[in-house]
């Protein structure tokens, strides 16, 4: 089992972090906070709180609730943390790898050989350069799974599917230490990782935006628990259109039915004006669907000129 070390206590760091030690590894540093700062070299305000990275609140609120769920976990400087890994896990916001990367590399902290992961979509390994370029040995494993607070996250790790990239000397160990955390490792190439993650983007952060909408419209229809009707639909929705595709599509876009949606948008021009803009945008995209789908392209032309006219009335 490895010693390893955690950079980057946010929820998704934190999660994983409870799920390598319940799989039997030790944890035996954690750094993010900004005290100690990043780069304990420097004086002066810490460098990877800048730009669009968290602030020291978040930051020190994290580690706080990662002291509090691993309290033996010894805090220490990121320059410091690998000292004593096998295994380096870089849980920092997306944008804030390459700094981070280039800063440990800067103080000398990477030792031969030493496994680093990071756990960012977007991104392949190349993110973490200058820690090969020092000598370490590096893979990016990202969870297709949303992380709402670590305890929640950590029980969601079995069976949840990994993207995995990394050079071919280093895909077995990689791939192993997902399956360490009870997830399915599938390789992605690196030049594919962006759209992968714009693909994963849509559908989890879409999904929510989508579904709160249509929570406020069950609410203002006088539904008391509108979970009650959209946790089984959307739940059946997403599965049909995660494994089939346009052909679980239903609906009266699906249909061509002009008048429904007609019926639909002047009810929301009276009763949810604001939502009006994204129903004809959604309409749009399911309009889309439905012609792969096979709707007749009069049944298309109807429905296009009502939500044409909700946003371009004449």
């Amino acid at each position: 089992m490895s010693r390893v070390a955690i950079i980057g206590p946010g929820r998704v760091g934190t999660a994983v972090a409870l799920g390598l030690q319940h799989a039997g590894h030790t944890i035996v540093a954690v750094a993010g906070s900004s005290d100690p700062p990043l780069d304990s070299t420097r004086s002066g305000p810490n460098p990877h709180m800048r730009g669009s990275g968290p602030d020291r609140a978040t930051i020190s609120a994290s580690l706080a609730r990662f002291r509090r769920l691993l309290p033996d976990v010894p805090v220490t400087a990121a320059t410091a943390a690998p000292a004593d890994a096998d295994l380096v896990v870089v849980a920092t916001p997306d944008d804030a790898l390459a700094q981070v990367a280039g800063q440990i590399a800067l103080a000398e902290a990477v030792q031969p050989g030493q496994r680093w992961v990071h756990l960012a979509g977007a991104h392949g390994p190349e993110v973490l350069g200058p820690i090969t370029a020092a000598g370490g040995r590096v893979a990016a494993c990202h969870p297709a799974m949303t992380f709402p607070d670590p305890q929640t996250g950590f029980e969601r790790l079995p069976g949840t599917s990994w993207a995995v990239t990394a050079d071919p000397d280093d895909l077995d160990w990689a791939r192993l230490l997902v399956v360490d955390l009870r997830g399915s490792p599938v390789t992605v190439a690196g030049s594919n990782r962006t759209l992968y993650h714009a693909g994963l983007a849509v559908g989890s952060n879409g999904t929510t935006a989508v579904v709160t909408m249509a929570r406020d419209l069950l609410l203002g229809a006088g539904i008391d628990d509108p979970s009650a009707f959209l946790t089984p639909l959307v739940a059946a929705s997403a599965e049909g259109g995660a494994t089939s595709g346009v052909a679980a599509l239903t609906g009266p876009i699906r249909r061509g039915d002009e008048a429904t949606v007609a019926g639909h948008l002047q009810e929301l021009r009276t009763s949810f004006p604001e939502a009006v803009q994204s129903y004809v945008a959604l309409g749009r995209l399911i309009l889309g669907h439905a012609a792969r789908a096979g709707l007749a392209d009069d049944r298309i032309a109807a429905v296009r000129t009502v939500l044409d006219r909700a946003t371009h009335p004449r």
